[in-house]
Formats: C-alpha cells, sequence, structure tokens
C-alpha cells in the first residue's frame, strides 16, 4: 500500500541535499554542520542529520526538525504551501485543492507561472526581440534556460490571454503584472514593448518580473515618450525586492561550490555571465544590497564579488553594499572591466574576458587603492583629500588589524603625510568602521530571547543522554534519586524513558525524543562513559531540588514561629535536617 505524499516525499527528497541547496554544509563525524542559518553566529551549532533526515540548531535559536520543517521556516511557508513545492521537486503527486479554496498566495504564484509562459511564447512568435538578444550575444539555449520572454506593445495583451486561462483582472495587479487606471478604473498591462526577466524565487518558483525597453533600442518609440529602462513588479505577497535575487535559483548551488558569489548589476549582466561559465552569479537590479539578502548569501558562501557599471549610480551602490557586507564577515572583492563596458557587454564581446576579471578579481581596499591615486593627483591638498575620502572608509571597516594597520601604512607612504594622521581620521569615522545601521524591523534588533537556566540545561542534558543511551543499547537503569522536572515535557519524556511501555506514543513527545537521540550522537561523541554521566546529570538535578525545598521549609519555619506554632516548627526543623543530610550526602 502507498504510504502518504508526506512519506514518499522524505523517502525521495534526502535533507542533506536539500539544505545545501540553501546552506554550506561541512562534514562533522556522520552528520553535517554549519552556522545556523535562523540566526546569527560564527561558530557552526546548525546540525543536519543523514541517517534520521532531521536538522537541529544546538546554538541560540534551538530549532529543529524535518525537511518540511526547515522550507517552511526558510522560506517562510505554510504547511501546504511546503507540500507543494516538496511534492513538485520530488516528483510526488500532490492532490490539488478547489481553485475556490486555494490560498491568496498560491494563485498569485500561478498568475505569475502563467504570465511567464505567455512571454516566453510570445518571444518565440516574435522575430523582432528575438534578433534584439542575439544582437547582444545571448543564445536561444541561454534564453530558454532563464524563460525570456517578450510582451509587446498592446494595454492589455497579457490581460486577455491570462483571461482565456481562467484569471481575473484583479488577480493580474495583485501579482503586480497590471495597473488600475486612476481614470475610470479599468487596468492595463504593466510591461509593454519589453524583453522579459522572470523573476523566481529559491524554490524556482515565479515571483515578478523585470521588463527591459524595447523600442527605446531605435525600434519605433516616439521621441516624445521617455521611459525607464527598465521596470520591476511592485511589492506584493509573493514578491518581496528587498530579499528576492535574480539568478539565485541557479546559481546557489555553484555559490556554495566556489564558495563565493558574483554579484551584477543587471538582469542581462545575470543572464550572460552565466552563458560565460561564470555560474555563480546573481544580479540586484541597480541597487544597493539589503540585510535580507546579505544573509542569505552568506548561508552559502563567504567571499562576495562585486562588478559595477562605470556609472556614478553603480559605484554608489556597490560602495554601500559593500559597507553592508563587510558587517556580515564577507571577504570582499571587486572585478575590473574595461571602461565604459558593462558585465553583458564584456561577454558578448569575449567571454573569456569577463571570466579572467572575475578571476583576477582585487580586495576591496586594493582596487580603490590603485583607483583613487589613478584619478586623482596626490601631490596636491584637494587631491589627497579626495583620495583619503575614497578609501579610508574601507579600511575602517576591516575586522583584521594587521590588514588594516598595512593599509593605513601604505596610504600615508602614498601620500606623504603621518600615519598617525590617517589614524585620526579612521577615529573620526568610528561610527563607519562599525557598519550602516540595519533598517528598523531587522531581525538583528530584535531583543534576545531570556537564555535557560542551569536547572533547565541539565534537564534538557539528561533526557538527551538517556534518549540516547536507550536507543544504542535497547534499555537504561533509572537513575538514583529523586528528581522533580519544571518541564511537563521533560517530565513526560522522562517517565516514557524508564518504563517498559511500547504503546502509542504522544506526537509532542515523539519529535521531542526524536530530537534528543539526533543531539544524543554529538554530546556523546565527547563523552567517555555516558552512564556515568547520566548519573551526574541526575544527581546535579536531585541536589538543586533538594536545596529548593529546603527554601521553602525555611519559608514555612519563619512564618509558623511568627504564629508561635511550636509544634509545626519543630516539624518542620526535622524535615530541614534530614533534608540537609541527604544534601550533604551528594555532595
Amino acid at each position: 500500500m502507498a504510504g502518504s505524499p508526506v512519506e514518499e516525499i522524505k523517502a525521495r527528497l534526502d535533507i542533506v541535499e536539500f539544505i545545501q541547496s540553501y546552506v554550506r554544509l561541512e562534514k562533522a563525524g556522520i552528520n553535517f554542520k554549519a552556522p545556523c542559518p535562523f540566526h546569527t553566529e560564527k561558530t557552526p551549532s546548525f546540525f543536519v542529520s543523514p541517517s534520521r533526515q532531521t536538522w537541529h540548531c544546538f546554538g541560540g535559536c534551538g530549532e529543529g526538525g524535518d525537511i518540511f520543517k526547515f522550507v517552511m521556516k526558510m522560506e517562510g511557508m505554510d504547511f501546504p504551501e511546503a507540500l507543494r513545492v516538496l511534492g513538485a521537486r520530488a516528483g510526488v503527486a500532490v492532490a490539488r485543492e478547489n481553485p475556490a479554496l486555494r490560498s491568496e498566495r498560491n494563485r498569485l504564484y500561478d498568475v505569475c507561472e502563467a504570465a511567464a509562459r505567455i512571454f516566453e511564447r510570445r518571444l518565440l512568435l516574435t522575430p523582432e526581440p528575438k534578433e534584439y538578444l542575439k544582437s547582444r550575444g545571448m543564445t536561444g539555449e541561454t534564453a530558454r534556460a532563464f524563460r525570456i520572454g517578450f510582451a509587446p506593445a498592446s494595454w492589455d495583451f497579457l490581460l486577455r490571454a491570462l483571461a482565456a486561462k481562467g484569471f481575473k483582472p484583479d488577480e493580474a495587479e495583485r501579482a503586480g503584472l497590471a495597473i488600475r487606471s486612476e481614470r475610470d478604473g479599468s487596468r492595463y498591462d504593466r510591461f509593454r514593448s519589453r524583453i522579459i526577466f522572470p523573476i523566481v524565487d529559491a524554490s524556482a518558483r515565479v515571483i515578478g518580473f523585470g521588463g527591459r525597453i524595447f523600442e527605446a533600442d531605435g525600434r519605433g518609440q516616439s521621441p516624445d515618450r521617455v521611459e525607464a529602462k527598465y521596470i520591476n513588479s511592485p511589492q506584493t505577497l509573493i514578491y518581496d525586492k528587498s530579499r528576492a535575487l535574480y539568478g539565485l535559483d541557479k546559481a546557489k548551488q555553484e555559490i556554495r561550490a566556489r564558495n563565493s558569489v558574483v554579484i551584477v548589476e543587471g538582469y542581462m549582466d545575470c543572464v550572460m555571465s552565466h552563458q560565460a561559465g561564470v555560474k555563480n552569479t546573481i544580479a540586484v537590479s541597480g541597487t544597493a544590497l539589503t540585510p535580507h539578502q546579505l544573509k542569505i548569501l552568506r548561508r552559502l558562501c563567504d567571499t562576495m564579488i562585486c562588478s559595477f557599471d562605470a556609472d556614478a549610480a553603480g559605484e554608489s551602490a556597490t560602495r554601500r553594499s559593500l559597507a553592508l557586507a563587510a558587517q556580515h564577515d564577507f571577504t570582499r572583492l571587486i572585478a575590473a572591466i574595461p571602461s565604459g563596458k558593462d558585465p553583458a557587454d564584456t561577454v558578448r564581446d569575449s567571454p573569456e574576458a569577463w571570466a579572467a576579471a572575475v578571476a583576477a578579481a582585487r580586495p576591496v581596499v586594493a582596487f580603490y587603492f590603485k583607483k583613487s591615486f589613478h584619478e586623482q593627483n596626490p601631490a596636491t591638498a584637494d587631491g589627497k583629500k579626495a583620495i583619503a575620502a575614497s578609501i579610508l572608509p574601507f579600511v575602517a571597516e576591516l575586522a583584521d588589524e594587521i590588514e588594516k594597520a598595512h593599509w593605513i601604512s601604505e596610504l600615508a607612504r602614498g601620500l606623504t603625510v603621518p600615519e598617525e594622521a590617517i589614524r585620526a581620521d579612521i577615529r573620526r569615522l568610528g561610527a563607519l568602521s562599525r557598519g550602516v545601521s540595519s533598517p528598523a524591523g531587522d531581525s538583528a534588533a530584535e531583543a534576545p530571547a531570556s537564555p535557560p537556566t542551569r536547572r533547565e540545561l541539565l534537564e534538557d542534558r539528561l533526557i538527551v543522554l538517556m534518549a540516547s543511551a536507550r536507543e544504542s543499547s535497547g534499555a537504561i537503569a533509572a537513575p538514583r534519586g529523586e528528581i522533580v522536572f519544571v518541564s511537563d515535557l521533560r517530565a513526560r519524556a522522562f517517565a516514557l524513558l524508564i518504563s517498559d511501555t511500547s504503546g502509542q506514543v504522544p506526537a509532542d513527545l515523539e519529535q521531542y525524543l526524536a530530537d534528543a537521540r539526533f543531539r544524543g550522537e554529538m554530546v556523546r561523541e565527547r563523552i567517555a562513559d555516558v552512564g556515568e554521566e547520566i548519573s551526574l546529570c541526575a544527581r546535579e538535578l536531585e541536589k538543586i531540588s533538594l536545596k529548593d525545598k529546603l527554601a521553602q521549609i525555611t519559608r514555612e519555619i519563619e512564618a509558623r514561629e511568627k504564629e508561635k506554632d511550636d509544634m509545626s516548627v519543630a516539624t518542620l526543623l526535622e524535615d530541614h535536617r534530614l533534608l540537609s543530610d541527604r544534601l550533604r550526602a551528594l555532595a
């Protein structure tokens, strides 16, 4: 009899392979580890177990679970969405919902997917945009891989095509594909006369679009009509421009393998970079990277290679991105390309030149050092000031003090000024050296959760050790002494572990004990005698329990003395003596 879709998906998808598409994992004994993707840390505390097909963070957040829990937490999905995504990836048929009952998010995914197919087909049927892409050096294979499309010069082409597939105009508007007229409330296509670049999420679902003007290249646009070179989908329920990264779905495996990401400014730059073999490339659409995007990239690699257009806006966006990247501990490099060209033009003229520029990317300070001394005259006061203003913010951001001292020395020598003058300017830039502040609402600003008490840590460690020991040996001896748990979940787990009951285990206990057994694998690697460690935990917990009881009896004695209840005081004093004797015996 076939299992449920959930069981089939778990059987077909390997959790290590799946999580590695989001996080760069390293082998750790029989498991894999990485810095936790759900909170900021430098020491890896996130473990994935291939044998159990589960994951767990032993650090600040303490999260854990199966492949469904991971994708739900990583992508912000509910369970039906996760089931749909993982089912598609595993090739498992998931019963389709009644369209009238489908969630709003799923409906928007459907609208965007339908639009992407409509745009793709229109490109295949329209010679002019195909010729344009060919003139830019793009092959048909590349266009198909990135699902490049075309929106003709029509006010309602897409709306009519979507209506034929059962989608309403208001759904197209909510998906960012249509605009409502302020004059009469009617809707019209957002993208017209444009090359279309579908934007997809990490699960390869279309969430938005970017459109490059087509007629502006001399193909019929009237001289009095000026439109933006690129337009993008607006913020929607499924498209958040502060989180989306163009090309990440195709680049993430290569980013992880090379431990580096190449960041370019435009969609065409990204597509052509992939065509040239530099497949760890993503695009940010001419804006600076956001903290959310940097967190996503930092899970995959620790080196960032930037390449920007030669104009001032391109350099300004890159400088802001580099400043934020310093806060996320990226090694920051810059790929220099010929003046006046962007990566797409470079690839068209010479794919090898672009690949060589990326391979020869230089550290950010070294790049700006050479650039500034080439553009400014270090012999004049204005030149010295301009060079220092260009380089010092990057020097101030350096975390390594030896590297920072090296560049202070080099800059002082190049400007023929004392090193102390450079250091004084860096001290003045102290705020910059601490990085650009995160926008309000960033998770880094959230208040940390209260740390667990020693008693809670001991209770958890005891259950982890007992669960692991029971799995390896089949039975365990109940620890001696009286243990009072503050956690009802751990109390029930303890009772179950010391019993021989083989009946139905409650769902919450089953998940908690599965987690505990997984964590026990890591703990046992560092413990010579698990049985002795269990006894030690139990003894410490009993001592804490006795101390709590002694404190309670002391308070009761004081209360009874005030009431002149000598008989009760005598009884309580005897209890206090007996508990004190037990506590001394455990010391």
